[in-house]
């Protein structure tokens, strides 16, 4: 063997134990072995001063281990406890820039696995809220246990029917199983109760998603804005379906609802009751063959409202009327 071909062998063996060494660590760090993973970052950034984000590694392997290392002594409280530490988490990656969406993907698996193992020591799978507002279908959505997110979720729902962050979860939970149409019906629902409740971040509907992005940058709106006025966009955008009620006590919440904004509104006009108007409005207008006999109700003025609150989406959304009538017809 000449030398060449040494240097070449011996090169190739350095190669791999690099990246051995560091891919070990990795895995490590998916599995949530934190000192194990610790250990080999260390070593690898001993041996090879530069490159691959390893200091960026060894951030969010300490960041992990401290937090793990404050976790309530044994009690109910614990899964409460690392369900904030996961967001906290999250924060924190964006916060230092790390971009390796794989590898957080892979402690996000280990770290539900390892939540829900805490739920069920804790017998707290069958409860609504972990505790105060956090749901625990969120934690089996991110687990990617849909079919009990879901059943889960409308527990939160009959429990507290004015949770809109629920339906948004509910809405995550439909998209992720393929099933988008039902989807948006949650996310109507959440828009409807109050869509700056929403959690946007975690979305899973990428069209929604999208609009809401146009609306800050081609509308020049804020992004409270941009969640208050994102549903009558959707709707006149057709990606809300019509929200057709059928029960008379629904209908009557619905007149009701409108009527106490009207007269808020009345009182002292505001953005946030402008956009909540609108798409009250949309809704009544969808529904208005079933309202006949609900007092208080006149159709021509509502229409007329929307105009008067905002023209131009008023147009669009009488154009999306009567192209809708069109393809009836």
């Amino acid at each position: 063997m000449d030398s060449g071909q040494f240097v070449i062998g011996e090169q190739l063996s350095l190669f791999e134990d690099e990246y051995m060494l560091l891919n070990g660590g990795s895995q490590e760090l998916e599995k949530l072995n934190l000192h194990e993973a610790k250990k080999a970052f260390l070593r690898y950034k001993d041996l090879y001063k530069n490159g691959n984000n390893i200091d960026d590694k060894l951030k969010i392997t300490d960041f992990l281990i401290t937090g793990f290392s404050n976790v309530p002594d044994a009690g109910p409280d614990e899964p409460a406890y690392l369900y904030g530490l996961w967001n906290s988490f999250e924060d924190y990656v964006k916060s230092i820039g790390f971009e390796s969406e794989n590898l957080i993907s892979g402690i996000k698996n280990s770290f539900f696995q390892k939540l829900l193992t805490s739920v069920d020591r804790w017998n707290l799978a069958d409860t609504p809220y972990l505790s105060d507002n956090i749901p625990m279908g969120y934690v089996y959505l991110q687990a990617g246990q849909y079919d009990l997110a879901i059943k889960s979720l409308q527990a939160c729902i009959l429990a507290t029917p004015d949770n809109a962050a629920s339906y948004g979860y509910l809405g995550d939970t439909y998209t992720l199983r393929g099933e988008p149409e039902v989807a948006r019906r949650c996310y109507l629902e959440a828009c409807l109760i109050d869509p700056s409740d929403i959690d946007w971040d975690h979305m899973k509907d990428g069209e929604l998603l999208k609009l809401k992005d146009q609306l800050v940058e081609t509308f020049d709106m804020n992004e409270t804005s941009a969640s208050e006025w994102f549903p009558s966009y959707a709707y006149t955008q057709e990606l809300f379906k019509p929200k057709m009620i059928r029960l008379n006590d629904e209908l009557k919440k619905s007149v009701d609802e409108y009527l106490a904004l009207r007269k808020a509104y009345s009182k002292g006009p505001t953005p946030d009751l402008e956009s909540k108007l609108f798409i009250r409005a949309i809704v009544l207008c969808d529904n208005e063959p079933f309202m006949k006999l609900i007092k208080g109700i006149d159709f021509a003025d509502i229409r007329r409202q929307m105009k008067e609150i905002n023209p131009s989406l008023f147009s669009g959304y009488m154009k999306h009327i009567k192209g809708r009538n069109r393809e009836k017809g």
